[in-house]
């Protein structure tokens, strides 16, 4: 339990054991034109520290190329309460070495038989995409995601729209 494979991308927990894993994925950066979302350096330290939070190392072989978390108590108040079965996926990446061949959009067609193993009372994963952001709208939406026609309009980065990915 805790990983699944489709072709050469595998999405694993990251557990604080894993210490040589953990220090792989703090070294991955992005540029600052890719700051919708935050590298492992930034959010790792707040899912070590808030126990509804689990991040999931993204794998191309052995080798880390990004990162995302799946958060329990996320939620977004604008557009939804809290809902038992649903995570918010947030921080989702691919390091810049790794970008163009297709792994960001492989881990997360993986993201659904992943979460079914781990979260089994889990039936929704939300996330957010900013309107900025087209690569990774199409991405999403590659990946079995489905655009609510919602909008989360208090992004740090400006307005964004609410992914959907029923199991």
């Amino acid at each position: 339990m805790g990983r699944v494979r489709p072709m050469s991308v595998t999405l694993r927990l990251v557990r604080p054991e894993d210490s040589g894993l953990r220090a792989q994925l703090m070294a991955h950066t992005l540029p600052p034109e890719q700051d919708f979302a935050r590298p492992a350096r930034d959010t790792l330290p707040l899912a070590d520290a808030d126990p509804g939070r689990t991040s999931v190392a993204i794998l191309d072989g052995d080798l880390p190329v990004g990162m995302f978390q799946l958060d329990r108590g996320g939620f977004l108040p604008e557009i939804t309460d809290r809902v038992e079965g649903t995570l918010l996926l947030r921080a989702f990446y691919v390091a810049p070495p790794f970008q163009g061949r297709g792994l960001a959009t492989r881990a997360v067609a993986a993201v659904a038989d992943f979460v079914r193993a781990t979260f089994p009372d889990v039936d929704r994963v939300l996330l957010t995409v900013n309107h900025a952001n087209p690569a990774a709208a199409r991405c999403y939406l590659r990946g079995g995601f489905a655009d609510t026609g919602q909008d989360y309009l208090v992004g740090r980065r400006g307005p964004q729209d609410v992914f959907a990915l029923q199991l």
